[in-house]
């Protein structure tokens, strides 16, 4: 299960990581620091994607409920 605060924190380390690689002159770093941060964005877009998945099959229990009152 994916978690939107890691996510965020590991998009933030990698930021921080990619300022000390440009700063040092270490493209190595600079790029690991990328990495970091499109692994925090993946994170956070699939923590997103499954709390919506989860209120969908939240409204779509409620419908089906709300028809058996009928």
């Amino acid at each position: 299960m994916a978690d939107d605060v890691a996510g965020k924190a590991t998009h933030l380390g990698g930021k921080l990581k990619e300022g000390l690689g440009d700063l040092l002159g270490d493209r190595n770093l600079k790029a690991e620091g990328r990495l970091d941060q499109v692994e925090g964005a993946a994170e956070q877009d699939a923590a997103r994607a499954e709390e919506a998945l989860a209120e969908a099959n939240a409204r779509r229990l409620a419908a089906e409920q709300a028809k058996r009152t009928l």
